[in-house]
């Protein structure tokens, strides 16, 4: 197996360039069976149904396989199932692919995936991904082997069902896994695996291995085909600077990487790399409302906030002046988004100083938007307030904004919007709390703003259902639960040889190729 990592480390210690000197730059890409793809941390986890963050959605949806994928235009193709069929928008039934197996090799059969996707489902799980699939709906999952079935049963329409489960968190974890599901979030149970790839070394902080299966055929039959042949191996490096995952690009060092600052601009017309971008990620902050917190009660202190914050400055600092502002928690190519400016908060320094001289709170973000986070910061000191900001590790970051109680104030939330959908984010500002199974980490039902998103959900006009979400963006942003801030923009970068395929606003890792 060729490792161009080796043959830049025989270049160093000659003490040669590796565009000079002799060296053929055609050479150090060579021939391999490897592909090196950065992430943004470590996982939080390997268990699917409990992915709460960007990198275990990478690892859930190359290791395990779902019902459904996502295709171009906002189309689904099958994965574990052939076909599917929805009566209404509260039944369904799906015919699975004969001849699949586990990572163990047993079949995956109709009665192993309704057993997955009853422990997805079940508020006892308290996976992130269930509101999204669901709602506040129950869902009974029937098996027929015989017929090669299973029938899904909600309590509620949500005609966002079918997309839900097209997420990595709705992975269909194998037998031998849920036999051992505390030990899924290691990793370490091999016949848990329904996807191309089993998970073979795990060192944090430094690398993740995977390896593709042996006899793996579940491949989803894109409306374009894929080009190229899968990697027998995956090695995903943590990185959490933008600036060194477009150095070890540049360098070699990485095939694949993605870039969400002005690095962006170190690949502009070098013809070694190919770069598509998408503006899924939008950022917001959200608000810890939980009894007991600063903010609990307090639409008056959240809207001095509001006014003491300028959006298009934080864009610009976050995104090197790439993203554009937004006036809702979803980016404007999402249908049914708001973005009416009447609706938000003017800006009003004074009037924000009023309120918030001698406030004390703590603010937490992301390490990927840690000038935004000092910006959020100084603007609320300038204002009077008492501030302390931390930026965690994405996975940490997640954790901690996720687990309810009162260990922050403000959120700056980084949202990465992998359905497409707009309750995809205002899930984020309503419904069932993140401690509860829910998406919603203000802590916060909002029930008037909830109770739109369901009425939205039972509709399959699409006029009838913009005017229900319309009614539910009026209704956190009158209550100011979260504050609008930008798009941030992300470009993929891929090195010649090497491809993944980006569907619409939605980079699906499991279609990294080697194609040369």
């Amino acid at each position: 197996m060729f490792r161009r990592g080796a043959v830049l480390a025989v270049v160093a210690a000659l003490g040669l360039s590796a565009t000079g000197c002799g060296v053929d730059e055609a050479a150090l890409r060579g021939s391999t069976d490897t592909i090196n793809m950065s992430l943004n941390t470590d996982p939080a986890t390997f268990d699917p149904a409990l992915a709460a963050g960007g990198d275990d959605y990478t690892v859930a949806r190359l290791l395990y396989d779902t019902l459904v994928r996502k295709d171009s235009g906002n189309r689904l193709v099958g994965g574990i199932a052939a076909t599917w069929k929805a009566a209404d928008a509260a039944h369904y039934t799906f015919t699975i692919r004969k001849g699949l197996t586990c990572s163990d090799g047993s079949p995956i059969t109709p009665s192993a995936v309704a057993r997955s996707l009853t422990r997805f489902a079940s508020p006892e799980t308290g996976s992130p991904g269930r509101t999204l699939a669901l709602g506040s709906a129950t869902a009974t999952f029937t098996a027929d082997d015989g017929a090669g079935t299973v029938k899904a049963r909600l309590s509620a329409p949500w005609s966002d069902f079918l997309t839900g489960l097209s997420l990595p968190s709705a992975g269909i974890v194998c037998p031998a896994g849920l036999d051992h599901a505390k030990q899924l979030a290691t990793g370490k149970v091999k016949g848990a695996f329904s996807g191309p790839y089993t998970l073979t070394s795990a060192r944090p902080a430094v690398s993740y291995g995977l390896t593709l299966r042996r006899g793996y055929r579940a491949w989803p039959r894109f409306a374009k085909p894929l080009r190229g042949v899968p990697a027998k191996h995956l090695d995903l490096t943590p990185i959490t600077d933008y600036s060194t995952i477009a150095t070890k690009l540049v360098s070699y060092g990485l095939d694949v990487g993605v870039v969400a600052d002005e690095n962006v601009n170190r690949f502009d017309g070098d013809s070694r790399f190919a770069t598509s971008s998408a503006s899924n990620t939008t950022t917001y902050l959200l608000f810890n409302e939980r009894p007991g917190t600063v903010f609990a009660n307090r639409p008056d202190l959240r809207t001095a906030v509001a006014r003491a914050i300028d959006a298009e400055t934080f864009s610009d600092i976050v995104s090197g002046k790439r993203g554009s502002v937004i006036r809702s928690v979803a980016s404007a190519k999402v249908p049914c988004v708001n973005t009416d400016r009447s609706s938000l908060v003017a800006a009003d320094r004074a009037a924000a100083a009023k309120k918030l001289k001698g406030v004390r709170f703590r603010i937490v973000g992301t390490t990927l938007l840690r000038g935004g986070n000092d910006y959020i910061a100084e603007a609320l000191r300038k204002a009077g307030a008492t501030v302390k900001v931390d930026s965690l590790d994405n996975a940490n970051w997640s954790t901690v904004t996720s687990a309810g109680g009162k260990d922050w104030d403000i959120n700056v939330q980084g949202d990465n919007n992998m359905m497409g959908t707009l309750t995809s984010s205002l899930l984020r500002v309503m419904g069932p709390p993140t401690e509860k199974g829910g998406r919603n980490k203000t802590g916060l039902v909002n029930d008037e703003g909830y109770a739109a998103v369901d009425r939205a959900m039972s509709k399959l006009d699409r006029t009838a259902r913009c005017a229900a979400l319309h009614s539910a963006q009026k209704s956190f942003l009158k209550r100011v639960d979260a504050i609008p801030l930008s798009t941030l923009p992300s470009t993929t970068v891929v090195a010649e040889g090497y491809s993944i395929r980006t569907f619409d606003d939605y980079l699906d890792p499991a279609t990294l190729r080697i194609d040369k």
